[in-house]
């Protein structure tokens, strides 16, 4: 009778575990949607999809890009533009019906975050401001390239990545405050700007081939982050802006590409990193008078490798341990 009893309690205890775990293996909460992006979702080169990049949602809390622990309000967007939602994350596909001159794309669509803004989605003529929100990860090829009369856009903290001429030709945009989370300006990024003056980057952004190239009204370009951070300074990366007179390039650059500031001639005052050893071919070829101020000892700045055609370093008036 004892061996029954037992038998009976045991059979009791197997069949209340499995009742409390029944639905462990079943998504709740997805209304039918998967919680990953579909094939046909190319987020392409500025960003990848990883879970750092993209927001979540989670008991009605936001995830934020970049790390800061207060959520900012959600934003609401335009009327008129392409959205698609993909159930766990939304994306910026075409203008859509929009024709104002102030375009804000929204930080959520029911609830989803927006993280990107696809490839030829936004150019237009009619726009002249663009505020891009903190849930935006990533900014596809040519988004908002030959966008004439675009004169503003706000970059919120969260932005990894801008990509292939995202912003080329846009040429009344009169200067470009670059948030910290960001990681790189994709080639051709801003070339052909022909009204920017003034670039600030946040952030240790490698800076891709050309991005600034022809961007023949910039003054002053600043890299203003202290942290280290390694990045690319690519060739031809500002050639040709002739109207630039100072550059400020922080510790974590190892290498200035080819033909870099190749015809900046009325570049005057350079602020160059200790964390700099190669100097490539022609970066700063039709340079007139140079005024380097170097991080580094002069010890450290006779070991810098200088190719072929960078005869203004080897004439610059040049202040060693300079202090940023």
């Amino acid at each position: 009778m004892k061996k029954i009893t037992a038998l009976l309690i045991l059979a009791l205890v197997i069949a209340l575990l499995s009742a409390c775990s029944g639905g462990a293996d079943s998504p709740s909460g997805t209304n039918g949607q998967g919680t990953s992006a579909p094939d046909t979702y190319k987020p392409g080169d500025t960003a990848s999809n990883t879970d750092a990049d993209t927001a979540a949602i989670t008991n009605g809390e936001t995830a934020v890009p970049g790390g800061n622990e207060t959520e900012p309000e959600q934003v609401k967007g335009s009327d008129g533009l392409d959205i698609r939602n993909y159930g766990d994350m939304c994306e910026v596909r075409d203008i859509g019906t929009f024709t104002g001159t102030e375009l804000v794309i929204p930080s959520h669509v029911d609830g989803v975050p927006v993280t990107h803004i696809e490839e030829d989605a936004i150019s237009n003529d009619t726009m002249k401001s663009l505020y891009i929100p903190w849930t935006v990860t990533s900014i596809g090829e040519d988004a908002v390239s030959e966008s004439k009369n675009l004169e503003t856009v706000t970059f919120s903290e969260g932005l990894i990545g801008i990509g292939l001429g995202s912003f080329g030709g846009c040429p009344k945009l009169k200067t470009v405050t670059l948030p910290s989370t960001l990681e790189r300006v994709g080639q051709s990024g801003f070339t052909a700007c022909t009204g920017l003056t003034e670039v600030t980057l946040n952030g240790n952004a490698d800076v891709n081939k050309s991005a600034f190239e022809g961007c023949t009204a910039l003054q002053k370009v600043t890299f203003a982050d202290k942290s280290g951070r390694p990045y690319l300074l690519m060739s031809s990366a500002f050639e040709g802006d002739a109207a630039l007179t100072e550059i400020t390039l922080t510790e974590g650059l190892d290498t200035i590409g080819s033909f870099c500031f190749s015809g900046c001639s009325s570049l005057g005052a350079v602020y160059l990193p200790a964390s700099l050893t190669k100097i490539e071919a022609n970066a700063f070829a039709g340079v007139g008078s140079l005024k380097i101020f170097y991080a580094g000892s002069e010890e450290q700045w006779q070991k810098i490798t200088a190719a072929n055609g960078n005869e203004a370093l080897q004439n610059a008036e040049i202040t060693y341990d300079y202090k940023y």
